[in-house]
């Protein structure tokens, strides 16, 4: 069994914080340093390999992060259409990890952690609180 488990309230509070203009840059900091621990890389990368093939990992995968922590953090900061919002960060998410640890396209696999997180803070930033029509 693939193991999703994490505080999806300290996550949120974590990420929500007091400035609702940085919180592109906070949750593009919380998944760079993710996949910077060993650890936790290989199970975030596991997760996804399996939810390539196993329908019952990718619908976890949106259940407990897309729709369980990304939606509600989409939602409480008003932009409106969360669901959508939710979905395109996720798959920033998801192509940064691919990209970076799985594919290995040089250029993104050999960036620092701080040219990741200043390369995905904008895009996330937008989708969570820009315009996206």
């Amino acid at each position: 069994m693939i193991d999703l488990s994490f505080d999806s309230r300290a996550v949120m509070a974590q990420l929500l914080g007091s400035d609702a203009r940085r919180v592109g840059e906070r949750l593009a900091r919380l998944v760079i340093e993710a996949l910077d621990d060993e650890d936790q890389r290989q199970r975030i990368v596991g997760i996804l390999r399996a939810a390539t093939v196993e329908a019952d990992t990718a619908r976890r995968i949106r259940d407990r992060v897309t729709t369980g922590l990304l939606e509600p953090i989409a939602a409480s900061l008003g932009a409106g259409n969360a669901p959508l919002r939710a979905d395109l960060v996720m798959s920033q998410i998801v192509g940064v990890a691919l990209v970076r640890y799985v594919v290995g396209l040089e250029d993104v696999a050999s960036a620092t952690s701080e040219e990741m997180v200043s390369a995905l803070a904008p895009t996330l930033q937008r989708y969570l609180v820009g315009d996206i029509s």
